[in-house]
């Protein structure tokens, strides 16, 4: 249960006991559909009350939410579901009382608290008997079904981690195929409990004033859902020229590797080819796309050198965040997070970011490979952490990102300077006479890296809301699916679907009901901190080989915006760091418009486009 000091999961037994006490003692766990809250009351009365009972009630699911994801058992299933069911309810119950309360004294702030009530949850219990309790069964559910999937290959049996990093390294079509439509068709089980939850979350929904769960999940960016959605079309047609010169490229170079038979010329690429199970990044793929002789070091192979190890690779990425002025992570994350996975038990190897008690208790969750490409992962997990703990003393509702994209979008700003070749050289990964590679290759591996994302996120959301909307029927579950894949990615499946599969639930955030857009706008967000963190350092030179390692200025000021919190509107806190209110494409434009050039002049004579 530990590996290099990492993991001291709480114990099933330790949690049963907790439940037993907290069920008789915790006031939050009485009678959830009775309010506790005399009749009149003031709005500053009601809101105390509830960040109190709300405040106990997340740190009771969150335990137990973790031991199940750290030990998936038939009894920590048990334990998270009935968890969850006691957190919607109360949140659900707080929720309807703070919309029928008159606001017409309220003062901003409480305002705004009283709007954050309203979405408290990403997916709310109808107000029927009962339905509360069935939608924590299916919510758990989904989540222990996905996190213990496999499928055989070759005769062994592979969860998605081993069949990711098979995946990663094969240059053989017919292996990536196999590999790829065998996790997709492990997925398939997932679809009964996930339209039967979309259906009692969307009730939920509407009893709470949203037309359905989506127009719920677009409300969380201080503007309207639909100014939301249009922002983000608005958007993709500006980004879209950029990721369409690397799809041409990109497609250029697999049929040169592969042939046209395996990949032809034109039209959309084959899904199974590059390198990541749903091709939202294709940075494995650099050896293929590569613009001349590899002079790019191979991260993997000097990290092995260097005898990295997971809990190193974590330690290093807390120390970029220690050298911009952030406090060391507390004791209790090197003692409570899961670094590896584990050989005794089944274990939820999805990278995730926790905080437990709503305060300082922050953790991480992950099966660590040594990789380049974990190591950015792990900075972009921190990045949570460290959010976490700085808004850890703004009241309990406001202990949360300026918008979801915000945090998503911190540790992949930081990523940006602490995984460039001259990084590895000052903490030794490289050595100091090792090659950098030139800006174009720079440019083209964070491409790879990055750029693939935009269009599944927007993709996989837009199918979403559609599916919640009803415009999509379970049984148009997979056409659906692949339609919006090839009209956003510009992909297709290397063989026709199963009308009856379920592709989309094969990506963690979809039986999970993580929205994803905040994705996009993290991507967004990260060049336009990244932007204004260079700036305030005072680089000249080019934004991909700036790094803002050590530089207490910028530390500073992200450390006064991340304190912020959601106690401001997110053009506040955006305008805080980078002088900007607005998140637009311009400053990730602006950082890739020379391999933009560059991949123009290479697909000179292609016909780009799908």
């Amino acid at each position: 249960m530990t590996t290099k000091g990492s993991l001291k999961a709480l114990t099933s037994l330790s949690c049963l006991a907790f439940f037993a006490l907290a069920g008789s003692l915790n006031p939050v766990f009485g009678a959830e559909t009775q309010s506790p809250l005399a009749s009149p009351v003031t709005i500053g009365t009601f809101l105390a009350q509830a960040e109190e009972e709300l405040d106990a009630a997340t740190q009771e699911s969150s335990r137990a939410d973790w031991v199940h994801a750290t030990n998936i058992t038939p009894d920590t299933q048990w334990l998270s579901s009935l968890a969850r069911e006691r957190l919607a309810t109360l949140t659900l119950r707080i929720a309807r009382e703070a919309t029928s309360l008159d606001q017409a004294s309220a003062t901003p702030v409480e305002r705004r608290k009283l709007d954050v009530l309203k979405r408290m949850t990403t997916v709310p219990p109808p107000a029927e008997a009962g339905a509360a309790s069935r939608l924590a069964a299916l919510q758990t559910s989904l989540s222990g079904q996905y996190a213990t999937g496999s499928f055989v290959y070759q005769g062994q049996t592979l969860s998605l981690g081993d069949a990711e990093a098979l995946l990663a390294k094969t240059r053989d079509p017919e292996e990536a195929r196999q590999l790829w439509e065998g996790w997709r068709d492990s997925a398939k089980k997932l679809k009964p409990d996930y339209v039967a939850m979309a259906a009692l979350a969307n009730q939920g929904a509407r009893d709470l004033g949203y037309a359905d769960m989506g127009e719920l999940w677009r409300s969380g960016y201080d503007r309207s859902p639909a100014q939301v959605e249009a922002e983000i079309d608005a958007d993709w047609d500006r980004l879209r020229p950029l990721y369409a010169a690397l799809h041409c490229f990109m497609r250029k170079k697999l049929s040169e590797r592969y042939g046209p038979t395996v990949q032809p010329r034109t039209g959309p690429i084959r899904a199974h080819l590059l390198g990541n199970m749903w091709g939202q990044n294709w940075g494995n793929l650099f050896d293929i796309a590569k613009p001349g002789p590899l002079d790019r070091p191979d991260i993997d192979v000097y990290l092995q050198k260097a005898n990295y190890d997971p809990e190193q690779m974590v330690k290093t990425a807390e120390n970029f965040y220690v050298s911009l002025g952030f406090d060391p992570l507390p004791a209790s994350f090197w003692t409570s997070s899961q670094f590896v996975k584990p050989s005794d038990r089944s274990v939820d190897c999805n990278p995730s970011a926790w905080t437990i008690d709503n305060g300082t208790d922050v953790r991480i969750k992950m099966c660590i490979r040594v990789t380049r490409s974990q190591f950015t992962t792990i900075y972009h997990e921190l990045g949570h952490d460290f959010y976490n703990l700085s808004y850890a003393d703004q009241p309990f509702l406001f202990r949360r990102g300026a918008d979801e994209g915000f945090h998503e979008g911190i540790g992949d700003f930081i990523a940006l300077s602490a995984t460039s070749p001259a990084y590895y050289k000052t903490i030794g990964v490289l050595p100091g006479d090792a090659a950098e590679g030139d800006d174009i290759g720079q440019l083209l591996q964070i491409a790879l890296d990055k750029l693939p994302l935009l269009p599944f996120a927007i993709a996989l959301d837009k199918w979403r809301w559609n599916v919640l909307a009803g415009k999509i029927s379970p049984d148009e579950y997979n056409r659906s699916w692949w339609k919006l894949v090839g009209e956003y990615q510009g992909m297709v499946p290397p063989r026709p679907r199963p009308d009856d599969g379920f592709d989309a639930g094969a990506k963690y955030h979809v039986p999970e009901n993580v929205p994803y857009i905040s994705y996009l706008k993290a991507r967004l967000y990260q060049y336009q901190f990244h932007e204004a963190a260079c700036r305030i350092a005072k680089w000249k030179g080019p934004l991909h080989r700036c790094s803002i390692y050590g530089n207490k200025e910028v530390g500073e000021k992200l450390r006064k915006t991340l304190a912020l919190g959601g106690s401001s509107p997110n053009s506040e806190a955006l305008e805080m760091f980078t002088g900007s209110s607005d998140a637009d494409p311009r400053a990730m434009l602006a950082y890739f418009q020379p391999l933009k050039q560059w991949l123009d002049k290479e697909n000179a004579g292609e016909r780009c486009g799908w």
